[in-house]
């Protein structure tokens, strides 16, 4: 035999219905949904105005900031065209497992300060295999953490590090 409880209150679908009618229960009724709609609506706010911001961030974040020519020094001695190519090849010699610094020693050698910015321009900001977008002197100081190597890079670009 089962055992049932009397319910009592609100729980009771005849009592439930007896103040949804009145018009004290109306009320109720369509106070509580506005009450839902407002807090939907605060909600849908919060939700548009924290993603909107997380993207912002994020643009902000991973923009890349380009380096201006020094008119106090010499003028580049390299071409835009030159400084491109000279930007794929150390990408190819660092991307992937290990760099190749005999590669990146080539390609910076034999450039001055606005040229080094050319190439810096040039590179931007490029994916590894594994992280997020750096620029080139971000990957010059994640592939060569020797002192050694550091080195031999400063003295043909001293503002590499």
């Amino acid at each position: 035999m089962a055992v049932t409880k009397t319910k009592k209150g609100l729980s009771n679908p005849a009592v439930l219905a007896t103040v949804a009618s009145s018009p004290a229960g109306q009320k109720a009724v369509t106070g509580a949904i506005d009450t839902t709609f407002t807090v939907v609506k605060i909600v849908a706010v919060a939700l548009v105005v924290g993603v909107g911001g997380y993207v912002a961030y994020n643009l902000y974040k991973n923009r890349f900031v380009s380096l201006a020519t020094n008119p106090n020094y010499e003028p580049s001695n390299i071409s835009e065209a030159v400084a491109n190519a000279k930007a794929d090849a150390l990408y190819n010699a660092m991307y992937g497992w290990g760099a190749d610094l005999e590669t990146v020693l080539e390609a910076l050698s034999g450039i001055n300060y606005n040229a080094w910015v050319k190439v810096y321009n040039a590179f931007g900001k490029r994916k590894p295999t594994i992280g997020n977008e750096m620029t080139l002197t971000e990957w010059l100081n994640n592939q060569f953490t020797s002192q050694l190597d550091r080195s031999k890079i400063s003295l043909l670009i001293p503002v590499a590090f």
